[in-house]
């Protein structure tokens, strides 16, 4: 661990992703100085004033090693303190690299055995039982085996055993999780994992709930607790719009718990499926999540903490603003359309409701250019241009 008092870091980004945004803007606030090392010019964070600098290495997804040697080489000429993964491609790339960095940069990754069991789905019932959380009903099935008849609860979720499988030309393939309503979609969902087995579990209906924080070593420095009042799409989509509340005690003692089995450094989003009073522990994302701006709102600025942690310093953490919200615009936007088509005024008024306290994926008056270049809203302004023609 580095105790220098150089601020210069290196994030990766390698798709554009509301939490590395999140954590550039963040780390500038906290006085660091963040620089990105991206695979392309899609990235929403590159045309952020927080940005200090922008360096293109290979796309992990398809020459890891290259992706290694490439922000390595970034890292010792940038000079800076340290290197933090902003992606889960980035993470699995870089979990095996360790070794390779000076000791004088601090690295953002634990074990690769460590990511590799946090990133897999299969696993995360065995360690969520050890933690005392609970989880859906899960079922491990193959393509031949769903064309050979299995029974399966529909509406399900197909979960792909794990978000990033390893390839054998040295990168990583990616596999979605999907909700299916029929036999037939069910099928085409399997035979589309990456690698030989799905991870099966009923579509529970419920609040999308998350537990989010930065660990050390296995031990929990700070959690911040939240609810998504809107996803999209409905039913297994993403949050849209999110409030921070009040921590649940068992629940975040099982959280910390699950956290200090893997021994996990850096930061981590448990998600949750509130449903019939109970808890579901979903999903478990190990790096910068899409919502991470609310955890910063109300009052956790986890990327600082980290940072803070990798350089051998004691964060200061006090206590979260219940209360704080969080909006991804190109996300309501989309709620906001599907509930006007489906007449449901209710949601079209919450969504129009002005929030005080509300943190935005890309909208910031002082940094304006990544919501400007957001792909749904140019999106949009294409098609109001053709329909002017």
């Amino acid at each position: 661990m580095s105790t220098s008092n150089n601020k210069r870091l290196l994030v990766t980004e390698d798709a554009p992703a509301y939490g590395v945004l999140a954590a550039v803007r963040a780390l500038r606030r906290a006085g660091y100085g963040p620089w990105l090392a991206v695979t392309g010019r899609a990235g929403y964070s590159l045309h952020s004033r927080a940005c200090a600098g922008v360096v293109t290495v290979p796309d992990p997804s398809k020459n890891s090693s290259g992706y290694r040697a490439a922000v390595k080489r970034a890292a010792e000429r940038l000079e800076v303190a340290a290197v933090m993964p902003g992606t889960d491609l980035g993470l699995v790339a870089l979990s095996s690299a360790n070794d390779s960095f000076p000791s004088h940069i601090a690295l953002g990754v634990v074990d690769a055995d460590v990511v590799r069991q946090a990133m897999d789905k299969l696993e995360l019932d065995a360690l969520a039982a050890g933690a005392g959380l609970k989880t859906p009903p899960s079922m491990r099935r193959t393509a031949t085996e769903i064309e050979s008849g299995v029974a399966v609860q529909l509406p399900a979720v197909v979960k792909p055993a794990r978000t990033r499988m390893p390839t054998p030309g040295g990168g990583f393939a990616t596999s979605p999780v999907r909700r299916v309503e029929s036999r037939e979609e069910l099928l085409d969902a399997v035979s589309g994992i990456a690698g030989d087995v799905a991870l099966i579990q009923p579509a529970l209906e419920g609040e999308l709930t998350a537990s989010c924080g930065v660990a050390w070593n296995g031990e929990v420095v700070a959690m911040v607790h939240q609810v998504s009042r809107r996803i999209f799409p409905p039913g297994n989509g993403i949050t849209a719009f999110a409030e921070s509340v009040a921590a649940d005690p068992e629940l975040e003692a099982g959280v910390a718990r699950l956290v200090g089995s893997l021994g996990w450094s850096g930061i981590f989003q448990a998600q949750f499926v509130s449903s019939r009073g109970d808890s579901h522990l979903i999903d478990l994302n190990p790096r910068m999540y899409g919502s991470m701006a609310l955890a910063i709102a109300a009052g956790h600025n986890l990327p600082a903490i980290w940072a803070d942690l990798l350089l051998g310093k004691s964060p200061r953490v006090g206590r979260y603003q219940v209360g704080a919200h969080f909006r991804s615009e190109e996300r309501d936007l989309a709620a906001l359309g599907a509930a006007i088509l489906a007449g449901d005024w209710r949601t079209t008024s919450a969504v129009l409701r002005p929030r005080r306290r509300t943190a935005h994926a890309l909208a910031s008056l002082t940094d304006p250019v990544p919501l400007l270049l957001s792909g749904r809203l140019a999106r949009l302004r294409r098609l109001r241009i053709r329909l002017r023609s």
